[in-house]
């Protein structure tokens, strides 16, 4: 190797030394140069997480608002079921249910509110505790009763049977204004004979044939006034509007038909009744209801009105038809009976046993023949009916109700004298729906086909209750 190179190769050394002796410090440089950095970061992951609490604390205070407002609802729906059964069974308090953990229920609140006390009801606060909070399971069981009981009550009340019958009474101190039309259709046909049979088949004499048709229009108001909550009494004004014809004529090609039309408009027979609920129907009981009703005589009775005799026509095929329709029986009577109704779901079932007793009274019977009326006393048979049906509630506000009523009636007597064949039964199918309109207005309609010959061929009731709260 040169001198040169030697020198040259000393120089690169002496050159290359310094550069390796600074790469330590610039490392140390890098890595100070690079720890803020580092800092900063694990600032913001912090500041992140504090925010990340910060949303999850508000949202855990929002949802315990919102269980705060759910218990409110619970409890205020608990004070709604509690007024509805005792309004349901008549005996405004039913017995204050406790809930696990809790000393009594809460308080009662009416049924039917004056108008506006909705929204204050619901918007008042009511104080929740931790000891009135129930589990899911008798949550569950408690909307269920609730709601058995709000389909219960739609059923009752829209029931033409058990409102005719008696057996859902009126809470106290309200009043209920019940206007009704009801349409009666009656119709018969008659085979009458004058004359005699010498062997079977064969007859002399004349034959004559009829047929009677008569239509009743009932318009009345029923008033009902809750005394207690157990005990109610009730007035029925009613006005009827008869219409009716006989149209007969003899057998035979050549007979002339001959047809009387019948009117009427008066007053009808005035009813007076009160009910009374024996028991509340707790422990699964059904509940019974007594009820007594008192019918007048203040319609026109069918002997007081005028008929057809010998000395007003010379047709004696009318002789002894009435000229025109009664509003009334003629008689009073004391009806007492008794309700039974049962909730199980899906519906109601119900049950009516009645007594009727008729009372004698004297009229001055018209004569056919034109002569001076007779002076008659006439006792009416007594009867005894029984009722039975079920109720279903289509929804919360409409329901429908089935039902029949098979009635006996007794042998009358004429001056003391019992009065063969008058003895006879009849029934009556009848189906009815009823609709809510408002919380103090029902609309009900019932629908009556006659059993047997006594009974009205088809009857058509419409009903509109309203409710009042007096005191």
């Amino acid at each position: 190797m040169s001198r040169h190179s030697r020198i040259l190769g000393r120089h690169c050394v002496s050159l290359q030394s310094p550069a390796l002796a600074m790469f330590p410090l610039s490392v140390a440089m890098a890595v100070a140069a690079a720890a803020p950095v580092r800092a900063e970061t694990q600032q913001d992951k912090i500041s992140a997480l504090a925010a990340s609490v910060e949303a999850q604390q508000a949202k855990l205070n929002h949802e315990e608002l919102q269980l705060e407002q759910q218990s409110l609802e619970l409890s205020r729906q608990q004070q709604l079921l509690d007024t509805e059964m005792a309004s349901l069974r008549g005996a405004g308090q039913v017995g204050k249910t406790k809930t696990k953990g809790s000393a009594s229920a809460p308080a009662y609140t009416p049924l039917y509110t004056q108008p506006g006390q909705e929204s204050e009801q619901a918007a008042a606060p009511q104080p929740v505790g931790a000891d009135q909070q129930q589990p899911v399971g008798a949550e569950q069981q408690q909307a269920q009763q609730q709601n058995q009981n709000q389909r219960t009550q739609v059923i009752l009340q829209s029931s033409t049977t058990l409102s005719n019958a008696g057996g859902v009474l009126t809470p106290k101190g309200q009043l209920v204004i019940d206007p009704s039309l009801e349409y009666d259709y009656w119709t018969q046909n008659q085979l009458n004979l004058n004359g005699f049979t010498i062997i079977p088949g064969i007859t002399f004499g004349n034959v004559f044939i009829s047929r009677v048709d008569q239509r009743f229009l009932t318009g009345a108001v029923t008033a009902r006034y809750g005394v207690t909550d157990r005990l109610e009494i009730n007035l029925k004004l009613p006005v009827v509007g008869s219409f009716g014809s006989l149209t007969a004529q003899e057998a035979g090609t050549s007979a002339t038909p001959i047809e009387v039309n019948q009117s009427n408009g008066n007053i009808g027979d005035v009813q007076l009744g009160a009910s009374y609920q024996f028991n509340s129907g707790a422990n699964g009981w059904p509940v019974f209801v007594g009820n007594l009703l008192f019918k007048t005589a203040t319609g026109q009775s069918p002997y007081d009105v005028p008929i057809y005799n010998a000395a007003n026509t010379t047709n004696t095929n009318i002789i002894g038809v009435p000229k025109r329709l009664p509003t009334g029986t003629g008689f009073y009577s004391l009806e007492p009976n008794v309700t039974m109704f049962y909730a199980t779901a899906p519906g109601v079932l119900f049950g009516n046993l009645e007594f009727i007793q008729n009372f004698s009274n004297t009229f001055d019977i018209p004569n056919p023949s034109g002569d001076p009326p007779t002076r008659t006393s006439l006792q009416p048979g007594k009867a005894v009916a029984a009722t039975f049906g079920m109720g279903f509630a289509l929804n919360d506000r409409a329901s429908m109700t089935f039902s029949y009523q098979e009635e006996h009636v007794f042998a009358s007597s004429e001056n003391g004298q019992q009065i063969n064949g008058s003895t006879y039964d009849f029934g009556t199918f009848d189906f009815g729906i009823g609709y809510v309109i408002t919380p103090r207005t029902n609309l009900n309609i019932g629908v009556g086909i006659g059993v047997g010959p006594y009974a009205p061929a088809a009857k058509i009731l419409v009903e509109m209750p309203t409710r009042f709260n007096i005191f």
